[in-house]
């Protein structure tokens, strides 16, 4: 089946009733990137894996093969048991089997999961079969949605060190150059001092099922690796698997979809950051969604929004409660979620992790307001969710030279922002820590022009005096029926603001501050300087994230 480049996404999991087991009017979206899904033992997680993978496949004759050595599809008899009575109980409500419902480009395609049975097999299996098939589905009423899928069970945990010698088997993987080094890449950006190698190595355990590919290590045989190194070996052959595919398949290929069981077995928690960090880049990349059941509260902290994830993010934390009778939590906040996880009492929940705080620090009252003008407080709050901090804006008044100088008297300042007026001086030296930045003004300004306040009053008094074009800015002020002469009423009034002094300026700038941030003055004039102002914010989000990173690094160090 051709889907000719169409990008293929899974979108939800429906269950009605009667339950299938006891999964029942219950539903589960799944987000563009990572998607968790975690509650205690027993209520159902890998049953809502194994009925999403058997969705999804390439199951082409003689189609392409991973780097396990397996088609990129999973059947759910594989996956979990299905025994025969449970179809035949299935077959007496056929219309409330769960459905699995994808977009193929722009269609939105839905897969009913029709168990049968199989007498052959001991096991029943599950058929995805189309719901109100249209005389054009290019799909198949009985057939997968062709989106390469990749399962990752817990028999990729099985330990060649308690395997029969004789059952092992390894060798030499035919893997291009490019492959290799992802997966050496991949490792160690997730095991410190890892020393991987692009030596890689076939594995195989015979009567498990397990084949997996290991990247060499300069300090011990691949044989000899931990339970952690082992589970990190099968995502990475995963990944390595979805490159060479989209490589070979070029503009034909729809994307991925990862599905690993209990994701974080084998992490340290350090290590399950730095997984998740790996995944969602990897992802991107691949065009991959990936989806994975946890029992890891440090997992579920690194990807929903309250921890260290970003509410932006194309990514969710789903968690699930009641083994009798699952159902959606009725509140997914973190504090919630890691309180169900101990089944400790709701009035006293886990308080969620507190993010460090960096500050931004200001020369005076004016550059803060003239920032938070152009940086709001949502967007700043979103900037600080991706660096891992909490932002905080202070006003020191003090001099741009001095304020510059901070970092050089105290390494402190080094994890600071430091945020000075356009007209400051900045050395090359202080520049190397980047976490200075200019705010913005006017390309051409010179001298005193350059400062927030004049910046400002230039720009107002540009717009009273314009006769045509600046009158589309005049328009724009958030006050009753703007115009020219309530401009020079209100901002200029028997000479108000004639100096350009610095002394004199931030006095009418503290004289009508307030002014200024109702009739959204600043805000007016970045729409009429876009260019600047986006440089500004591309300077400003880069100190934010280098400061960050430094500053974050500082509170591992003291741990």
């Amino acid at each position: 089946m051709q889907t000719h480049g169409k990008r293929i996404t899974v979108q939800s999991i429906d269950f009605a009733n009667p339950p299938f087991r006891k999964l029942g009017e219950l539903k589960i979206q799944f987000a563009e990137r990572l998607t968790l899904i975690a509650g205690h033992n027993g209520i159902g997680k890998s049953t809502i894996l194994g009925l999403v993978a058997n969705t999804f496949g390439n199951t082409a004759p003689n189609g392409p093969k991973s780097y396990f050595g397996d088609p990129f599809y999973a059947n759910i008899e594989r996956i979990v048991y299905l025994a025969l009575d449970e179809a035949t109980k299935a077959k007496e409500h056929p219309a409330a089997a769960p459905i699995v419902v994808a977009k193929v480009g722009e269609r939105e395609v839905r897969k009913r999961c029709a168990m049968t049975r199989r007498t052959a097999w001991r096991r029943a299996r599950v058929v995805p079969r189309t719901v109100e098939k249209a005389d054009d589905d290019p799909i198949g009423q009985d057939a997968k949605i062709p989106l390469p899928t990749i399962y990752l069970g817990i028999k990729r945990l099985a330990s060649v060190g308690e395997a029969d010698e004789k059952e092992v088997f390894s060798e030499k993987l035919t893997m291009d150059e490019e492959d290799r080094d992802l997966m050496v890449q991949f490792v160690g950006a997730i095991i410190i001092a890892s020393q991987a190698t692009t030596d890689v190595t076939h594995q195989s355990i015979r009567g498990s099922k397990k084949k997996t590919a290991q990247t060499g290590y300069t300090d011990h045989d691949a044989f000899a690796v931990s339970m952690g190194q082992d589970s990190l070996a099968s995502i990475a052959t995963a990944l390595a698997s979805f490159n060479r595919l989209k490589r070979v398949m070029g503009d034909e290929y729809p994307g991925g979809l990862l599905i690993v069981d209990e994701l974080d077995v084998g992490f340290h928690p350090h290590a399950i950051e730095r997984l998740v960090k790996a995944l969602k880049q990897h992802a991107k990349q691949l065009d991959l969604q990936i989806i994975a059941t946890t029992h890891s509260p440090k997992l579920i902290e690194a990807v929903h929004p309250q921890g260290s994830g970003n509410t932006r993010a194309p990514d969710t934390a789903v968690y699930l409660i009641d083994t009798k009778c699952p159902r959606l939590a009725e509140n997914q906040s973190l504090a919630a979620v890691l309180a169900d996880m101990a089944l400790s009492d709701d009035e006293e929940p886990p308080s969620p992790p507190i993010k460090p705080t960096l500050c931004v620090y200001f020369e005076d009252p004016e550059g803060a307001q003239f920032c938070d003008a152009l940086i709001p407080s949502a967007k700043r709050r979103a900037l600080g969710t991706k660096a891992g901090v909490r932002i905080k804006s202070i006003s020191l008044s003090i001099g741009g030279p001095n304020l510059v100088k901070l970092p050089q008297m105290d390494a402190l300042f080094k994890n600071r922002v430091l945020v000075v007026d356009a007209d400051t001086s900045v050395p090359k030296k202080a520049a190397t820590h980047n976490n200075i930045v200019k705010l913005p003004c006017v390309k051409g300004a010179s001298g005193t022009d350059r400062s927030p306040e004049n910046t400002v009053k230039n720009f107002l008094r540009a717009v009273a005096e314009a006769t045509n074009g600046n009158h589309k800015a005049l328009l724009k002020f958030n006050t009753t029926n703007p115009s020219s002469d309530k401009i020079c009423k209100t901002f200029f009034l028997d000479g108000d603001g004639d100096s350009s002094q610095r002394e004199s300026s931030k006095a009418w700038w503290a004289k009508h501050a307030q002014k200024l941030k109702r009739w959204k003055v600043i805000e007016v004039w970045a729409t009429c300087y876009p260019i600047e102002v986006s440089a500004f914010e591309a300077e400003f989000q880069m100190a934010v994230s280098h400061t960050a990173k430094r500053l974050l690094k500082l509170g591992l160090a003291k741990r």
